[in-house]
């Protein structure tokens, strides 16, 4: 585990931030006595109270740390730059804010800002997220690992470049949606073909978590593991056929690069 600073500050604690903050506690990735929070929020502020950090109102009572986790909206991200401070010695700063790139963080903070933007996705809710570090080239090796410590708490982690955000953000940060979508189908249909409604999801959820693991934990590559279930002349080789035959890879891969080509328009890329 790497060596915790003097101060963490979480600008924001709002879903993803209460996240963070909960499950980097619970497994000791960050100290309590040396965590604060500032939200604005009373109710916010009032449902971590248990938590033993300490709770401030306003980000301008940040300004003292040595690590930074932006959890704010992007459309806040000018105004608590404004009360935190530029800091000339420099800090790390971890953001999970969507859109918004690693030198408008730095210039924003000051330019020995050390900068790591991360893209989680909603499995983070059940532990069993994806989280992509995009590291800037200031940030060290034990910002590194300590960005991977903490939001491994929340599921894997991978190393990225800042040049891959809008892939990784159309794969694996709205790839959760494209598989509810897929799901959701499968849902439908088997109730049509008789299956209790109470039953089918409880089929297409296991069945979807059991391929992941699948894939996940045996190192078997998508394409043999679909090869050994279909087998030939058998109903899965009959069922992916007529999914070929009617474009669902195509129109896969127009979908993901529909994501992405957003993503670079929603951020002026």
């Amino acid at each position: 585990m790497p060596q915790k600073m003097e101060q963490v500050g979480f600008v924001g604690c709002g879903e993803m931030g209460s996240m963070v903050l909960t499950a980097a506690l619970q497994a000791g990735v960050l100290d309590p006595a040396r965590t604060v929070v500032a939200e604005r929020n009373p109710d916010q502020r009032t449902k971590l109270s248990g938590l033993g950090v300490q709770l401030v109102e306003f980000p301008a009572e940040l300004g003292q740390c040595d690590q930074i986790i932006l959890a704010v909206r992007p459309q806040q991200f000018a105004e608590a730059v404004a009360e935190i401070g530029a800091d000339d010695h420099g800090r790390l700063v971890i953001s999970v804010m969507a859109g918004i790139g690693s030198n408008t963080i730095q210039t924003a903070f000051g330019e020995n800002t050390r900068v790591i933007c991360v893209m989680p996705n909603a499995p983070v809710r059940v532990h069993a997220g994806m989280c992509a570090l995009m590291p800037a080239s200031q940030a060290t090796d034990e910002d590194i690992a300590f960005g991977q410590a903490l939001f491994g708490t929340l599921g894997k982690t991978v190393i990225l470049p800042e040049s891959n955000l809008w892939a990784v953000t159309a794969l694996s940060g709205s790839g959760p949606g494209y598989l509810a979508l897929i799901a959701e189908t499968m849902v439908e249909h088997a109730i049509e073909m008789g299956i209790d409604p109470d039953v089918a999801p409880i089929l297409v959820a296991e069945t979807m978590a059991g391929t992941g693991r699948m894939l996940a934990e045996t190192g078997m590559t998508p394409a043999r593991l679909r090869a050994a279930v279909a087998t030939p002349g058998g109903t899965t080789e009959a069922a992916i056929n007529s999914m070929i035959d009617e474009g669902v890879q195509q129109s896969i891969r127009r979908g993901i690069q529909a994501a992405h080509d957003r993503g670079e328009t929603l951020s002026g890329g």
